[in-house]
């Protein structure tokens, strides 16, 4: 065109035809950008769709126990958020740079076949060193997960509600500020070399390209001056070998970044195929009938641990039982209801329900037959319906069920006497959101346990965090709604032990008692010593 234009001779085609690929090349950005936009937020999506999904497979706890598998978990969870997006960003562009560097890689042919193999080859070296930094980089961020983890810890411990009165109270903020700089640092020190090592030697490479495109722009001249190209032809040349240079060093930069996203998902990839140790592949339907639950000879040590939290457990309780399980702290308690429900599987013996191991039941068939309340109970932030109701999911949106649920969990009058709804918010996160007492979310948890369809009901410290009225409501409605129910409570309160057919004593993973109430006072000095010694303590008060 500039050649026509130096003789007057324009042609309205060639006109029409530059303003056409204007127009297309301008328009292609906001399309590229909308449909980038798309992509993006349904890449994201399904990405953590999937993670949740990968959640929903893990059955048991033994992976929770698992450092690395934190460390797995921190990585991809905390990335799952904007790395997936780069698939699509460095993606198209890397394409597009690519179709320019070739694009102009043939024009540049056209006026010396060798400048364009030149600058090809150059690209090689450049990018596989590129490759290989970037792949350095990500090896040293997934080596300091660990410490990723520790300095968001630090930084929750000061910026949630959760641990905000200890924190105030005394005095702790310089402490995680502190513990959070140190930590910063030392992943700050590992990052900054590669980073500076990535930086010098795309320096270098970008000394080469600029000698090579000089030593292109000095032969040009040189065949200018011999007349064998014109004036439009040298601007067309020193346009393409610019358009090149760039062109070369974004699709470099942007495929060493994909290169970086396809690590990650790499990670991803591989987190989504762990498996669990334990088995679950169990098929047999849960009976209609549970005649007895039998422990023989199990024994348990949770991973990483030298001692056994359980050693040599036998009992068996019939249908209709229920069993208080008493014992001081770290006696195995919660270790011996955690096997029951198959969080984790035992090393030595087995658990059968009528007389068939529960390792062979189908895992969901099975837990759907359980109700809990746990020590350490949930706090669900949703509407107060959807926290209760979520014991059953099956009758989330049953109102009456319900209402009868709080009733029977001893949450019902709270309910009234705060006005509040089924779709109050709970939690102060959320806009118009209640906040809870300790006892008034845990008979939250309680009415949520009476929610499920169970057979089996186990109830871990029920009423710790009650008041002595409210505790004697709860047990006097655990007395109706548990009848021909198999019940197993854990307790630190003796006296909710006459509530109960039978009281399991544990002491140092083993059982030193299995009896009524009244032949263990009579038979079992150390079972009469924990009570009487708790009674004892409730007098003096």
């Amino acid at each position: 065109m500039l050649d026509e234009l130096l003789h007057n001779q324009v042609s309205v085609y060639l006109i029409i035809e530059w303003g056409l690929i204007f127009f297309i090349s301008s328009a292609a950005i906001p399309v590229n950008t909308s449909l980038q936009g798309i992509l993006t937020d349904k890449l994201i999506a399904f990405v953590n769709t999937q993670l949740m999904q990968k959640s929903k497979t893990i059955k048991g706890l033994n992976l929770f126990e698992n450092s690395d598998f934190y460390d797995n978990l921190q990585l991809v969870s905390s990335e799952a958020s904007w790395r997936p997006v780069n698939l699509i960003v460095f993606g198209i562009s890397m394409f597009r740079e690519l179709i320019t560097v070739i694009s102009m890689m043939v024009l540049l042919a056209r006026y010396n076949f060798w400048i364009a193999i030149i600058l090809l080859l150059a690209i090689i070296p450049q990018s596989l060193v590129s490759y290989r930094i970037q792949q350095d980089s990500f090896e040293t961020m997934v080596t300091r997960s660990p410490d990723a983890r520790k300095i968001q810890y630090y930084s929750e411990a000061l910026l949630t509600a959760k641990d905000a009165k200890e924190v105030r109270l005394f005095g702790m903020f310089d402490f995680f500020i502190n513990a959070y700089t140190s930590v910063y640092k030392g992943m700050h020190a590992r990052m900054k070399n590669v980073r500076l090592k990535q930086m010098w030697i795309s320096l270098g490479f970008l000394a080469i390209s600029v000698i090579l495109s000089i030593a292109s722009l000095i032969w040009m001249i040189m065949v200018i001056q011999q007349g064998k190209v014109s004036t439009g032809g040298f601007l067309v040349f020193i346009s393409s070998l610019t358009a090149t240079s760039s062109s070369v060093y974004a699709f470099i930069e942007n495929s060493s970044l994909l290169y970086d996203t396809l690590l990650y998902m790499q990670k991803y990839f591989d987190f989504m195929h762990i498996t669990e140790k334990n088995d679950y592949s169990g098929s047999l339907p849960f009976p209609s009938e549970i005649n007895n639950i039998s422990y023989n000879n199990v024994s348990f040590q949770y991973p990483g641990q030298q001692d056994f939290a359980l050693k040599h457990i036998t009992f068996k309780v019939k249908v209709g039982e229920r069993i208080a399980i008493v014992g001081e702290n770290g006696s195995g308690k919660s270790t011996l209801i955690k096997l029951l429900m198959r969080f984790y599987d035992p090393q030595q013996g087995m658990i059968t329900l009528n007389n068939t191991k529960i390792s062979q039941f189908d895992i969901n068939a099975y837990r759907e037959k359980f109700g809990a309340v746990f020590q350490d109970y949930s706090k669900f932030y949703l509407p107060i319906g959807e926290s209760i109701g979520l014991g059953n999911p099956q009758q989330i949106h049953n109102k009456q069920r319900i209402i009868t649920a709080m009733k029977d969990g001893g949450f019902f009058e709270s309910f009234v006497n705060k006005k509040m709804e089924l779709n109050t918010m709970l939690g102060k996160q959320f806009t118009e959101g209640i906040d809870l007492s300790g006892g008034q979310w845990q008979k939250v948890a309680i009415s949520r346990a009476f929610m499920a369809n169970s057979s089996i009901l186990v109830l871990d410290e029920p009423t710790a965090s009650l008041d002595p009225r409210s505790e004697f409501e709860i047990y006097q409605s655990f007395i109706k709604m548990t009848k021909n129910k198999t019940v197993f409570f854990i307790t630190h309160r003796l006296s909710a032990v006459k509530l109960a057919d039978k009281v399991l004593v544990l002491k140092n993973g083993e059982i030193v008692g299995f009896a009524p109430h009244n032949i263990l006072m009579a038979e079992n000095k150390y079972y009469a010593d924990l009570y009487n010694l708790q009674a004892k303590s409730f007098q003096q008060g």
